[in-house]
């Protein structure tokens, strides 16, 4: 005897009587167990008639032969049984209490009249009223008149404004419903949040930090409001696909900023490789190095690193040669020294090290990339390969120059808050990274220069705060080369304010120095700027969060549209008859079809972004709204709603995602 194909159950011998005289009448187990005996047709000498295992149960129901083949007979009473017969032991059942079908004849119910609200919801009903019976001669039941809609918890002695807890002392006991209303005759049984109340001393901690369980209403995350600030006002017809995205010349200088971030030279002459950074690139031509500053000639190139796949700048200082002990000692504490500075106006010191793989010894200094970057020197003054007395047509206006001043005197601070000087404050070295924001640059590397001629840090702090007067005097007089500085304030007094010529000389004046010289000073006497400052800069936050808010979403149409494309017409299941374009795939691809090939009544494509948003939006939503589906040949109409197309793309992309597990 073998099994048949296919079954994985354990084999299970027939039980066989051993001596029994009743085996014929005790009930097989292996109905009990599977259902069905396999060996009821190959000789199994036990009951499978569960009829005849229960002869009181067929007595009592002599229509049972004909239930049987009516199974799903709906004028057949519901059937219990009285007992049931396990391994030949019958076990009686409760009897269970039903309906008789005498109430099938009864009258129907009518409510009699009653005034909504004149029992609460909490008191039950008497027991007097409920054993009357029905009365045929009550009037018919009307509903009443509808009342005023007044809010929850609404109270004409409670004045506008003012908050008032339940008797519990828990004033955020009650849920907060927007659609029960409340009749004006009955008192709210629990006060209301009013989150406009004056004095939240009355609820405590719980007046800032609200219970999620009063507002049970889900949110609608395809919904979306627009962040402040908010645009002006324009007609619908003014309107176009743009204010769905961020601004266009915000768009273009990120892509441009990630441009020149992967731009690479090919055929290049430059080293391949410089310590483990690779695929260098020069940020200014080789006629521009200059060795005014640093008394070597400096390059600085664009690099990757093999550590951490970021981009960083590379300063190169051509000829270098490590003398004393002390230029040693300085090259291996620019990492830690310089990494305790954290300020946003400074740009990050990482290493400094040398290096031969230019054909000679160089000293390689490493910052962070701020790709696009101008100096201040190229911002304004005149463009020349050196900076000579020419002055340029363009004037900084004094809000510009207040904003470098605190920005420069901020990074300032951070710098002598941790015991180091910048020491190079030059109009070639200071970053203009985006629009108004300028960062320090080669912060260090005169320590490293200069490690065997060491001075005292208060002498090279104050020296900070002399080169950070003659850069505003450069910059506001168009001129980098101050021969004469009486002339030159002068001239800088006929452009600019008093107040801001005041705190240029008192930066001047620092030379010789003079006692309670620190930027701590300083920043004394530009607080008000300070905060003028301050405020522009969160209202430049708040632009750039509303932009940001505009493509919140935008991942999700993506995901969406990956999905899309990663199931419908797959190559591979072409001949699979579970991947054919049948059933819920074809409603993926018409519904496709219905999003992105549409056309107008002429047969021309039709490019409305505003419906293919739309689409997208309520599919990622799964909404319940219908729409009506087309095969290319008209042949077919499919009427779905969006959550059932949702509900068939999760299914298709869970299935692609198990074969492509599956080994």
């Amino acid at each position: 005897m073998t099994d048949p194909p296919g079954d994985t159950r354990p084999t299970a011998l027939s039980p066989r009587p051993k001596g029994r005289e009743n085996a014929k009448d005790t009930f097989c187990r292996n109905v009990t167990i599977y259902g069905h005996c396999r060996y009821e047709e190959k000789g199994c000498a036990f009951n499978h008639d569960e009829g005849k295992a229960n002869p009181s149960t067929a007595k009592a129901t002599p229509i049972a032969a004909d239930s049987a083949k009516k199974r799903f007979n709906v004028d057949s009473p519901s059937f219990t049984p009285a007992s049931l017969a396990v391994n030949g032991n019958q076990t009686k059942m409760p009897k269970a209490t039903g309906i008789s079908p005498k109430f099938a004849n009864a009258a129907p119910f009518k409510p009699k009249v009653a005034g909504v609200g004149s029992r609460p919801a909490s008191t039950a009903p008497s027991s007097t009223s409920s054993t009357k019976g029905y009365n045929p001669n009550a009037p018919e039941w009307t509903a009443l008149d509808a009342q005023e809609y007044l809010p929850p918890s609404y109270n004409n002695a409670i004045p506008p404004g003012s908050f008032q807890p339940d008797q519990n002392g828990d004033s955020l006991s009650t849920v907060f419903d927007h659609y029960t209303p409340t009749p004006s005759n009955q008192p709210a049984a629990h006060p209301q949040i009013n989150p406009y109340a004056q004095d939240g001393s009355t609820m405590g901690s719980r007046a800032y930090f609200q219970s999620s369980a009063n507002y049970p209403q889900q949110l609608q995350h395809h919904l979306y409001a627009a962040l402040p600030p908010h645009r002006e006002l324009s007609q619908p017809n003014q309107r176009t696909g743009r204010d769905f995205f961020i601004p266009e010349n915000l768009r273009q200088n990120l892509a441009r900023k990630s441009e020149a971030t992967r731009m690479t030279i090919p055929n290049s002459t430059l080293p391949p490789t410089i310590a483990h950074y690779h695929s260098l690139v020069p940020l200014v031509n080789n006629s521009q190095k200059t060795n005014t500053l640093f008394g070597y000639q400096s390059q600085a190139y664009k690099a990757e690193s093999n550590l951490d796949g970021r981009f960083y700048c590379l300063r190169r200082l051509q000829g270098y040669r490590v003398n004393e002990a002390s230029s040693e000692h300085a090259i291996r504490n620019i990492q830690p020294n310089w990494k305790r500075v954290k300020n946003g106006n400074v740009v990050s010191v990482h290493l400094a090290f040398t290096n031969s793989g230019f054909g000679d010894r160089s000293l390689i200094y490493v910052t962070d990339f701020h790709p696009l970057a101008e100096t201040l020197g190229q911002k304004h003054f005149a463009s020349s390969h050196r900076y000579t007395n020419r002055y340029s047509t363009s004037h900084v206006p004094e809000e510009t120059m207040w904003s470098y001043i605190v920005q420069i005197a901020s990074a300032l601070k951070s710098i002598h808050s941790a015991g180091l000087a910048a020491r190079v404050i030059d109009a070639t070295k200071i970053l203009l990274t985006d629009e108004g924001r300028i960062r320090l640059n080669a912060c260090g590397i005169l320590d490293v220069i200069q490690a065997d001629a060491p001075q005292a840090l208060v002498d090279l702090q104050r020296l900070d705060l002399h080169l950070f007067g003659k850069l505003i005097l450069a910059l506001g007089t168009n001129n980098a080369s101050q021969h004469n500085q009486t002339e030159a304030l002068q001239s800088f007094s006929k452009s600019y304010s008093p107040r801001i010529r005041q705190v240029t000389s008192w930066l001047l004046e620092r030379i010789p120095p003079r006692p309670n010289d620190s930027i701590d000073s300083f920043l004394l006497q530009i607080t008000s700027e300070m905060a003028s400052t301050f405020d522009g800069t969160l209202h430049q936050n708040d632009a750039l969060s509303s932009h940001l808010g505009i493509e919140l979403e935008n991942a999700r149409m993506v995901r969406l549209n990956i999905k899309m494309s990663m199931v419908l017409e797959r190559p591979e299941y072409k001949d699979d008859p579970h991947w054919a374009a049948h059933g819920t795939r074809e409603c993926i691809r018409l519904f496709r079809d219905y999003v992105f090939h549409q056309v107008d009544g002429q047969g021309r494509p039709s490019t409305d972004l505003g419906h293919i948003l739309g689409c997208l939006n309520r599919l990622d939503a799964g909404s319940e709204e219908k729409i009506m589906l087309t095969t290319r040949d008209e042949e077919t109409v499919i009427v779905v709603s969006y959550k059932e197309i949702k509900a068939a793309l999760e299914g298709a992309f869970v299935d692609l995602c198990r074969r492509a597990t599956r080994s």
